[in-house]
């Protein structure tokens, strides 16, 4: 049995899920913490979104307000035939109210550089999570 090679990360977000969720879904905040294609227009995101950048595509796969965000990464480069890279974030509350963000990218496994993008996916999660954390918190402030 292989390893798997998935980013797995949680961060603890001071403001509402649904603040954590409008910074996950509409595109004036992702284009602060992720990347959009210049083309993308001002729609949020939605169960049937397809997000084109010229060397790959992002298509929604998991959507549940408030809770899951999840995309399948297409790259037409990889040799492999790929089916389980994506992207999911994660959104829950604990029992003292905090909002836990959980971001998982991957698995990597199945792909020959495999450990290249997993360490790549790494410092994306790591930079994007604290970039959302402090978009959600911000204007959590401000209220």
């Amino acid at each position: 049995m292989s390893k798997s090679l998935i980013v797995k990360q949680s961060i603890m977000i001071d403001a509402p899920v649904t603040r954590v969720w409008e910074v996950l879904t509409k595109p004036e905040y992702i284009r602060q913490w992720g990347s959009l294609p210049e083309d993308f227009g001002d729609y949020e995101i939605s169960p049937a979104t397809v997000i084109e950048y010229p060397e790959s595509r992002l298509s929604v796969a998991q959507f549940e307000l408030n809770k899951t965000l999840g995309y399948a990464l297409y790259m037409p480069i990889w040799e492999e035939e790929v089916h389980n890279v994506g992207y999911t974030y994660k959104l829950s509350v604990d029992d003292d109210g905090h909002t836990w963000l959980t971001t998982e990218i991957g698995d990597f496994a199945i792909l020959v550089s495999g450990d290249k993008h997993y360490d790549e996916s790494m410092r994306f999660s790591e930079m994007a999570s604290h970039k959302i954390k402090t978009l959600a918190e911000k204007k959590a402030v401000l209220l």
